[in-house]
């Protein structure tokens, strides 16, 4: 599921997206009397993103993000406990302008990454660029990349992308 945040501005022409949320709900099931269990998360990732005030918020589950990582080496899916919340800045903090269809945006990105086990400083960068290929006509699609290191080590990689459909009238493909 996919949230975005955006108002068209007939001045100047630039279509600002402010906010950003994408979630991939979990397929855990209720118990028998109907009720989940509290240590099955609602979502395999949640992942809000707020390109003006410079805040990016990702928690979800740990394995599942490492294997959307293709590169992700065996060892990296047990570097934390399940269940992991990162909290982030970004730099800078400003809307990105979907008008610009020439540029993409760039945002450094510094956070503290815990769990279960404890804190640790994770750092790297955040790009949205416009796709390569758009196979739907008359929407543009833009593409969200997150790559995360963990600070302390070369031992682990975070490594999300999602394509982010801007058109109204194609909301569902978000």
């Amino acid at each position: 599921m996919f949230r975005v945040s955006n108002q068209h501005n007939t001045m100047n022409e630039m279509i600002p997206l402010w906010t950003i949320e994408y979630n991939v709900p979990s397929t855990a099931v209720p118990d028998a009397t109907g009720i989940m269990e509290d240590e099955y998360p609602v979502h395999l990732l949640n992942v809000q993103i707020d390109f003006q005030n410079g805040q990016l918020l990702l928690d979800g589950n740990w394995k599942f993000i490492m294997g959307s990582n293709n590169q992700a080496e065996e060892h990296w899916f047990n570097a934390h406990s399940e269940t992991i919340r990162l909290s982030a800045s970004l730099f800078p903090g400003k809307a990105v302008d979907l008008a610009d269809t020439t540029a993409g945006a760039a945002f450094a990105v510094e956070g503290i990454l815990s769990d279960r086990d404890g804190e640790i400083e994770y750092s790297g960068l955040l790009l949205m660029e416009l796709a390569k290929e758009n196979k739907t006509p008359g929407t543009k699609c833009w593409n969200i990349s997150l790559y995360l290191y963990n600070s302390g080590s070369d031992d682990c990689e975070i490594k999300l992308k999602w394509p982010v459909y801007t058109a109204a009238e194609f909301a569902e493909l978000n």
